[in-house]
């Protein structure tokens, strides 16, 4: 009887510890997931943000300034400082498309530079958006008077989430686009207006 009532009692501890060992395990797989999202997320940032600000640099007068400005593609030329005209260029691609890891989904940052093809800086971003302002900050779509570069950006989790609530999933850009996040993804938004020093002069 009390060899049982031993066994009844270990296996009530052993259940217990291997509940609190797969939540902790579980805690520590979203926060991972997290810390991979923000990543990201300050990586794209970061990126663009030195981009922008260096938009249009022209000391030589080459005619540097912006080339594209829609809602999801940003281009723009600035002097390399070496007498020549560089060309970057911001879009959502899927980094993989060519090859096997391709995941089909055209969420990942890409960067070119003087026409090449994008090359992936950050990935998950699941949307862009870009808005242009002047000077006064009213919205313009005249290349010459964009001053700044508003950036909108949901970067999400690079897998679904199971077992914990990721949170909101609905977000509304300043354009007033609502954007849906996918379901059982954590996610992440961020939304910035970056001087653009070099440009509206």
């Amino acid at each position: 009887m009390e060899l049982m009532i031993a066994m009844a009692l270990g296996g009530i501890v052993m259940t217990v510890l291997m509940t609190t060992f797969l939540s902790q395990h579980q805690v520590y797989l979203a926060q991972d997931q997290v810390v991979e999202m923000q990543q990201n997320a300050r990586v794209a940032m970061d990126m663009l943000e030195q981009d922008i600000r260096s938009a249009g640099y022209d000391p030589d007068h080459l005619g540097a300034g912006i080339t594209v400005a829609d809602a999801n593609t940003f281009a723009f030329t600035r002097d390399n400082e070496a007498g020549r005209l560089q060309t970057i260029r911001y879009a959502l691609i899927d980094a993989f498309a060519s090859l096997d890891r391709s995941d089909g989904v055209i969420d990942d940052l890409g960067r070119s530079v003087d026409g090449g093809g994008l090359q992936p800086v950050a990935e998950n971003i699941n949307q862009l958006e870009f808005r242009y302002l002047d000077v006064n900050g009213i919205l313009t779509t005249e290349l010459r008077k964009i001053c700044f570069v508003q950036v909108s950006m949901l970067v999400q989790s690079s897998q679904r989430e199971t077992k914990m609530h990721p949170g909101r999933n609905l977000y509304v850009t300043p354009s007033g686009v609502h954007w849906q996040a996918q379901v059982g993804f954590w996610n992440v938004y961020l939304t910035t207006t970056l001087n653009g020093r070099n440009l509206g002069l």
